[in-house]
């Protein structure tokens, strides 16, 4: 009897031991982690593969192109560059499909591969400028938001140029879709660096027709950048233009979503350089309304330090040079949030810095009533400022404040 019993137990830690009965060797498996989609219209496609027989009266729409990074201990575990004659080698490849569906596009590289491709590691899709442009958005993510192997994690980019070019970019031995991911860990170190934007996050935007801004990303001298952002106009998911790179500061001062970076001015009378790093700031839009009329009040609040003076007579600080330093770095913030709601205002007609939002909470009646053309009428709306600079920290340099 006690032997029987000891079969049984044996019996079921062997089944437990077993492991997954429909598990897949990783070096069986194409693991995407990067994708990016242009309008066919922006390449001749003479490197992209067709489908034999394929209906050329049906315009093909979408360039689809999808990064694999290569496992360790695969076969041919990598790969030479084919756009350098050196040594180096690619930890990733590349494969293009054209399609007017891109679902249909993932399927069409089971011709070409006899690996599987899986979604569970995507981190990064980049979307060209001119698919943004012609397109809602609603539609080119619809794909990634319905397949379950695709995590609501993955970040969204847009792209001046060609999207694909984005993920061809990497210094030896990086990989492109890790690189856009992680740069978001230094957004306390610049301001450039606007906050990520994920599936999960862009659903709602684009279901209640609210504007907002994705980061833009560039191909440059065998490297991806990460240059200003564009601006998705809420009422058609499209995407409108763009902020540079000193507009997109503007954005994270007039917002507050700035998490720390560099504000640089020069004095008017020596022309000497003064850079302020950001440890924090704050901004508060109130929203006003008399006899019908809309207005809005900006107060914005920064605490830093001295990071940098280039004077060639250094003096001990006291409250008077600190006092004229907030005054330039100030008149600084005050110039890059005025050109940023200019920008929206008159150029892109497109309100994506939270002022309806203000609205809307503060004020919920006049919403209502003008929320139906917020963009134009925001484009009418006078707007006033308030900026504080702290200074509170002086380096190891001049460190007394007399």
């Amino acid at each position: 009897m006690k032997k029987w019993r000891l079969w049984i137990v044996l019996s079921v830690l062997c089944s437990l031991l077993s492991g997954c009965w429909s598990s897949t060797p990783i070096e069986e498996l194409n693991m995407q982690i990067g994708v990016a989609l242009d309008s066919a219209e922006e390449s001749g496609g003479g490197e992209i593969a067709k489908s034999e027989g394929e209906n050329h009266t049906k315009p093909t729409k979408i360039i689809s192109t999808y990064q694999f990074t290569i496992p360790q201990g695969s076969g041919g575990a990598v790969m030479k560059s084919s756009s350098s004659s050196s040594s180096s080698f690619k930890n990733y490849y590349n494969m293009s499909e054209t399609s007017d569906s891109i679902f249909e596009a993932m399927r069409q590289l089971s011709l070409r591969t006899r690996r599987t491709p899986i979604g569970h590691h995507l981190k990064v899709i980049v979307i060209s400028e001119k698919l943004a442009r012609s397109n809602n958005l609603t539609k080119i993510i619809d794909f990634f938001t319905r397949d379950n192997d695709i995590r609501p994690s993955v970040m969204l980019f847009v792209s001046k140029g060609m999207a694909k070019d984005v993920l061809e970019n990497a210094l030896p031995g990086q990989t492109p879709a890790f690189v856009l991911e992680g740069i978001f860990n230094n957004r306390d170190r610049n301001m450039g660096i606007w906050e990520p934007v994920t599936l999960a996050k862009v659903v709602g935007p684009l279901q209640g027709k609210k504007s907002f801004l994705l980061q833009n990303v560039i191909a440059i001298n065998q490297e991806t950048k990460l240059s200003g952002a564009g601006v998705i106009k809420g009422t058609t998911g499209k995407l409108v233009g763009f902020l540079d790179e000193s507009e997109l500061e503007g954005m994270a001062w007039l917002t507050g979503k700035g998490l720390g970076g560099v504000l640089k001015t020069y004095n008017p009378d020596t022309n000497d350089l003064l850079t302020y790093e950001v440890k924090s700031m704050h901004s508060k839009i109130k929203a006003n309304v008399n006899n019908g009329q809309i207005s809005f009040n900006v107060k914005i609040k920064s605490t830093g330090r001295y990071a940098e003076v280039f004077a060639e007579k250094p003096k001990k600080l006291h409250d008077g040079i600190v006092k004229k330093d907030k005054a330039l770095l100030q008149k600084r913030v005050l110039e890059m949030v005025q050109t940023t709601v200019t920008k929206m205002q008159k150029e892109l007609h497109t309100e994506a810095a939270g002022f309806g939002t203000s609205l809307h909470n503060q004020h919920p009646a006049v919403w209502r009533s003008v929320k139906d053309n917020w963009d134009e009428t925001f484009s009418q709306i006078p707007i006033t400022y308030e900026v504080n600079v702290n200074i509170e920290e002086y380096g190891a340099s001049d460190t007394t404040a007399e």
